[in-house]
């Protein structure tokens, strides 16, 4: 079965697709992908060289993630470049991982944390759909507490869709807002749920 976790930024995905594996699930992110294929010489690191130019390198060839960050969530026209050059390599490089699971084991349960999977249209290639949802304010909080500014807050945000609009995709909600214990409960609750599909 194959199972996306999705929500918006700051809002706890990576930790419930954490529980999932812990429980016994195989477990992808995207942002993983897309950080393993960004490495110095891999396919997407080429393919921004090639769009942009090096103006994103740091001196020790790596991508300045940060100042890229920042450029592509201030411009709406870099950030779909960004996309239309990553997003097929991404998506190439999830359905190899998604394969090799199931050639070794074909009734794995595979959790894949995508990000955007509403923006991006990608609901249809999975079997459930878990939404993890904090709240606005709480989003706002944490990246502020990361260091993000304000402002950079607010493009962050801006470059999503509300999680309440993705709510509607959901199989499940898991609830992540002041207790964290809550939401691995709800989160434990889904995995039973999806055993019990699974055993049927």
């Amino acid at each position: 079965m194959l199972v996306a976790v999705t929500g918006g930024i700051a809002e706890g995905k990576s930790t419930v697709a954490r529980w999932f594996e812990e429980w016994g699930a195989h477990s992808l992110s995207l942002d993983r992908i897309a950080r393993m294929l960004s490495a110095p010489y891999e396919a997407l690191w080429q393919a921004i060289i090639a769009e942009f130019g090096q103006g994103y390198l740091l001196p020790n060839g790596e991508l300045d993630r940060r100042k890229l960050g920042e450029a592509v969530f201030a411009d709406s026209n870099l950030r779909r470049r960004l996309n239309r050059i990553s997003h097929p390599l991404i998506l190439q490089q999830m359905h190899r991982q998604i394969d090799e699971i199931r050639r070794r084991e074909p009734n794995a349960v595979l959790i894949v944390e995508v990000p955007l999977l509403i923006e991006c249209a990608l609901y249809y290639c999975f079997d459930r759909i878990v939404v993890v949802e904090a709240g606005e304010w709480i989003q706002r909080a944490r990246l502020a507490a990361s260091g993000l500014s304000e402002e950079e807050v607010a493009s962050r945000l801006a470059s999503q869709l509300p999680t309440r609009v993705k709510r509607i995709f959901a199989d499940w909600v898991v609830w992540n807002r002041e207790h964290l214990e809550q939401a691995r409960e709800q989160s434990w609750r889904v995995w039973q749920e999806l055993q019990q599909e699974i055993a049927k």
